[in-house]
């Protein structure tokens, strides 16, 4: 559950779930909203997550899922949880949505790394300091060619 403690209705209920850790005497972590991956950097990675789809032939949702987060991501995107009725540690996913500008571009780099050690090459981009991305020159044009071979502009 996120609590925006701003809400009046939140900071109720955030205060009821406290007293509920108190009384059982949790761990707890504290987790402050960081600066989020910026909108360029969600569109560069679909991009690469495109490219590497085409490539392997497998869907989006695969490569997102598997190539990024599983294979080339597991520190930032593993996690675990036991399950509120059965009890069971179950392994589940983090979105990127929740990650930093600086967690999302250390994961899009380890991304290209982790690629290009499988032997496809995806286009290198670097984060400007106002969050968007300047491509390379050398790679600008595959960039924009997989724009158009994807058929598909929803994150551009």
């Amino acid at each position: 559950m996120i609590y925006d403690l701003t809400n009046p209705l939140h900071r109720k209920q955030f205060a009821k779930r406290a007293n509920q850790l108190l009384k059982q005497r949790c761990k707890v972590v504290e987790l402050v909203n960081a600066s989020q991956r910026t909108t360029s950097q969600n569109k560069y990675l679909h991009v690469l997550i495109r490219i590497l789809a085409m490539e392997t032939g497998v869907t989006e949702e695969y490569a997102k899922e598997t190539y990024f987060k599983v294979f080339s991501n597991p520190e930032l995107f593993q996690t675990q949880m036991v399950d509120p009725i059965t009890k069971v540690t179950i392994n589940t996913l983090r979105s990127s949505k929740d990650l930093s500008i600086e967690e999302m571009s250390q994961a899009i780099d380890n991304f290209r790394k982790w690629s290009s050690e499988q032997g496809y090459y995806l286009p290198e981009a670097t984060l400007n300091d106002d969050g968007t991305v300047t491509l390379k020159e050398e790679d600008a044009e595959a960039y924009a060619q997989a724009l158009v071979e994807t058929g598909r502009n929803k994150y551009i």
